[in-house]
């Protein structure tokens, strides 16, 4: 099974054969962080506002599927007890 993903350990200052100190993963977490800063752009109105409809229909998916799940028990419950 061949990985398509690109390799990033040729990336690191760190031998990867050797297990690093505490102190040392902190400062490869932080160089992470940084290059990762460095390269995230702020979303323009038109992504943004992609963004905001995708949650909306995800917020309203979930809230229509638990209001079917609770209507679906609270007949089943009704009609376990009124026989």
């Amino acid at each position: 099974m061949s990985n398509n993903y690109p390799h990033y350990e040729k990336y690191s200052k760190y031998d990867q054969s050797k297990k690093l100190t505490f102190y040392e993963r902190i400062g490869v977490f932080f160089q992470n962080t940084k290059r990762i800063i460095k390269i995230a752009n702020k979303p323009d109105r038109k992504e943004y506002l992609l963004i905001f409809k995708i949650c909306g229909i995800g917020l309203l998916v979930l809230g229509v599927l638990s209001f079917v799940i609770q209507l679906i028990w609270t007949i089943i419950n009704q009609i376990l007890h009124i026989g």
